[in-house]
C-alpha cells in the first residue's frame, strides 16, 4: 500500500519545513535567563529528516521505480 502523490508531496514539504525549523533552532545559542529549552528540537530533526526520507522513497516508487528489484 503506497501514500498517494498529493498526501505524499504535502508530508514531504511539511517534514522539510520542520527539518529546517528544528536545525535553526538548534543553531541559535541557549540563552540561560529564557530558561531551558523544552522541546527536544534535535530529535524532532531527526524523526522529521527520517520522515522526508520516506516520502522521497516514496516518490520513487510512484514513479515506477521498485527498490526491491534486482538489476
Amino acid at each position: 500500500m503506497y501514500i498517494p502523490l498529493k498526501m505524499t508531496l504535502v508530508f514531504l514539504a511539511a517534514a522539510l519545513g520542520l527539518f529546517g525549523t528544528a536545525r535553526w533552532k538548534l543553531s541559535q545559542p541557549i540563552r540561560p535567563e529564557n530558561g531551558p529549552r523544552l522541546i527536544p528540537w534535535r530529535f524532532v530533526a531527526i524523526i522529521a529528516g527520517t520522515l522526508a526520507l520516506l516520502m522521497a522513497v516514496n516518490l520513487i516508487v510512484l514513479a515506477g521505480f521498485e527498490p526491491t528489484r534486482r538489476f
